[in-house]
């Protein structure tokens, strides 16, 4: 599949109609697309995007995401789409048309004048993809047109296969035919995405984003189509089944299903109801940063909400200033003691002293007693010399000589206590917490200060009506706002329930359904349908393997072709644990390679690798879209990139560089051999874009030229 023409008409940067076709050569099919920063190179990205999914673009990538909810919802950003000159122009226009219908006499051409008028409002992009194969349809092209009118808020699809509407599309349905017969959404951001931001697949850290991604791995690697065959098949086998089955088990059968289909459909309602509210939270969101906008112009940015908050602060503080100083008057109590520092030493001296001298006495004493009671026993039995048994028990039960020392303080035990303590705090602690005192008491003071400032600044602004208003109205989407989002927590974890709830019940109903006996006529249906289920259940896990084998070759591979660093990685290994699948890099000792950890530019390359190893392996051909192609890289990097990876991940590759800086002129001769067109986005003084269609070899200098003329 191949894209040969794209058109916008006043999307965006580009005013009126402008139209550009890309290179089918085989040999020569790289489209090179450039311009200066904001002249429309991620604006064509997004208008293919848009033509392609809608408002269900914010499926495809998170920046979609992003931007649809700064906006204020889908509607909004859609407004916006429209090129602002052409808008300029519309209401222009628009008065000169009124005036002319006026003027008219005639219904038709009143009608028709009014229709005129509302096609001002409209812009939209088309794509004419050719070299498609659609099952059981032979067609050469098929052209996909998506408008939008900002007048009437209302978005038109069109597909034309062979330039004709087709009973097909009307049949499945216009969104529904895009997704399963051109590209489905959920793998479009490995066919369009920015190189500077693929380093989210790098990152995936979460579980919700290992799921994200687990669904878009197993529809590129095309697995899910074999799951959903095998889930066709076990419910066909239950109808089957069912004829046979007795009053019983049909009944328990019937019970399943109906249980299965309430929680199918509420599942369905539950995720439509959180759309909704994600489309609501997200217009408050926007309605409230444009109140909070209005009053900070207005001076007065905070909230009636916060202002409790800082009267309850101011409050606090005044309770840890007074704190504080009563903590700080107790340290100056022992302020005198500070300054005789000295004189303390030498009393602390004194009385350990008096207290070793004490204790040496009480000691005496008590050996004395006990040697005395030791000889008498040990001179009352036989045998024993009681000179010697005196002159061993002196020797080794000897009184301690005291330290001569004057007896000047005596102090008891409890004042020794005291004493030490106060000596301690002196000489350890009290210097210490004094600072920590000092230091504390200007924060209290200082915030204590700012707080009230504020305060007063609100307080004299309260009684201004128009921000009187706006914070009431400010409240009351703060409260919405909060309100919506616990809701949106509460509907996603209905939904999780409702996903685990539906796939216990299948379980169910497969194991509910296995003892039933068959009746004869339909054996070999029920036969056949078991056999084609478990030959599914194993091509599956043969396919899951065989994918996984295949997938860790190829990252590896392209990993070490795209890095400079020798075999800098050893092993991938692609971990598939039901329906989530996990990719490790290992470094020639075994050791798990943190991702993390990997440089900007390495983490840019690894999931480059990735998106060309899943490229290759779904099998799909479509063309590949590359803003930034080169951002991050050193120069042996983007000459690995443009060697090995642009020209082989598709047979039509759209790159959008900036030129001189993210693509040098001696890349671009790496690239040349490759590139079939190229197009030089201009930029006139309504800031509306036009592309430039150049031989490719004239690139640059067409370039260099445009430059000294803006240097000019």
């Amino acid at each position: 599949m191949l894209i040969d023409k794209i058109i916008l008409s006043n999307f965006r940067a580009y005013q009126g109609r402008q139209e550009l076709s890309l290179s089918l050569s085989p040999e020569k099919h790289v489209t090179v697309i450039s311009g200066q920063n904001g002249f429309g190179k991620t604006s064509l990205l997004t208008g293919l995007v848009w033509v392609l999914y809608g408002k269900l673009m914010i499926d495809v990538d998170e920046r979609y995401r992003k931007e649809i909810q700064e906006s204020g919802g889908y509607g909004k950003y859609s407004n916006k789409l429209m090129n602002r000159n052409a808008l300029v122009i519309a209401h222009e226009s628009e008065k000169v048309l009124l005036e002319q219908i006026d003027l008219s006499e005639s219904i038709l051409q009143k009608r028709r004048l009014k229709e005129n008028i509302d096609g001002l409002y409209s812009f939209s992009v088309s794509i004419k993809l050719t070299n498609i194969m659609i099952p059981h349809l032979t067609c050469n092209d098929v052209t996909i047109i998506r408008s939008y009118n900002t007048r009437s808020q209302k978005e038109d699809l069109q597909i034309l296969i062979d330039g004709k509407e087709n009973e097909l599309t009307q049949t499945i349905g216009l969104e529904i035919f895009i997704n399963d017969f051109i590209l489905p959404k959920e793998i479009a951001k490995f066919f369009f995405f920015d190189a500077e931001k693929i380093t989210a697949l790098a990152e995936v850290k979460s579980l919700d984003e290992k799921l994200y991604f687990s669904k878009a791995y197993n529809e590129v690697l095309g697995i899910k189509k074999y799951t959903d065959l095998k889930t066709n098949l076990e419910n066909l086998k239950i109808k089957i089944s069912k004829k046979s089955a007795s009053k019983g088990d049909l009944k328990k059968i019937d019970d399943l299903q109906h249980i299965l289909n309430d929680k199918s459909q509420l599942l369905e309602l539950t995720k439509e109801e959180l759309l909704q509210k994600e489309q609501e939270w997200t217009v408050k969101k926007t309605d409230l940063a444009e109140i909070q906008e209005r009053l900070v112009r207005l001076g007065s940015a905070m909230t009636n909400r916060e202002i409790l908050e800082f009267r309850k602060l101011k409050s606090e503080l005044a309770e840890s200033i007074a704190k504080n100083k009563n903590r700080f008057n107790e340290l100056l109590e022992l302020a005198p003691f500070a300054m005789v520092a000295s004189k303390m030493e030498k009393v602390n001296q004194q009385l350990q002293l008096e207290q070793r001298n004490q204790h040496t006495d009480l000691i005496n004493n008590l050996l004395s007693d006990k040697k005395r009671l030791l000889i008498g026993a040990l001179s009352e039995l036989k045998h024993i010399n009681a000179d010697e048994v005196k002159q061993v028990v002196d020797e080794i039960l000897s009184p301690e000589q005291a330290e001569s020392a004057n007896l000047l303080l005596s102090f008891n035990t409890d004042q020794y206590k005291q004493f030490s303590a106060i000596h301690n705090n002196l000489k350890e602690a009290y210097a210490r917490s004094l600072r920590l005192l000092i230091a504390d008491g200007k924060k209290y003071t200082s915030t204590y200060n700012i707080t009230q400032k504020k305060l007063k600044d609100a307080d004299l602004k309260a009684g201004d009506p128009i921000i009187g208003k706006l914070k009431t109205r400010q409240e009351e989407l703060h409260n919405a706002v909060e309100l919506l989002w616990e809701k949106i927590i509460e509907l996603k974890i209905d939904t999780g329930i409702l996903e685990k709830d539906i796939s216990t019940v299948r379980k169910q109903l497969s194991e509910h359904t296995k003892h039933i006996k068959i009746e004869q006529h339909d054996q070999v249906k029920a036969q056949t349908s078991e056999r084609l289920i478990k030959q599914l259940a194993d091509f599956i896990l043969q396919l899951k393997l065989k994918k996984k084998a295949s997938l860790e070759k190829n990252i590896k591979k392209e990993l070490n072709l795209l890095m400079h660093k020798s075999n800098f990685v050893d092993m991938v290994e692609v971990r598939i644990d039901g329906d989530l699948i996990d990719i490790e890099l290992y470094d020639r000792i075994g050791n798990i390679i943190n991702k993390d950890g990997l440089s900007k530019g390495e983490q840019q390359l690894y999931a480059t690798a990735l998106l060309k190893a899943l490229v290759t392996e779904s099998n799909i051909n479509f063309p590949v879209f590359i803003d930034s192609p080169l951002q991050k890289l050193d120069k042996r990097h983007a000459s690995n990139i443009l060697r090995h990876f642009y020209p082989n991940v598709s047979s039509q590759v759209v790159l959008f560089p900036l030129l001189a800086k993210e693509l040098s002129e001696e890349e671009y001769e790496i690239l040349l051999p490759k590139v079939g067109k190229s197009y030089l986005i201009r930029q006139d003084e309504q800031q509306s874009s036009t592309f430039s269609d150049l031989y490719p070899s004239d690139l640059f200098s067409q370039f260099n030229s445009t430059q000294a003329a803006y240097v000019q």
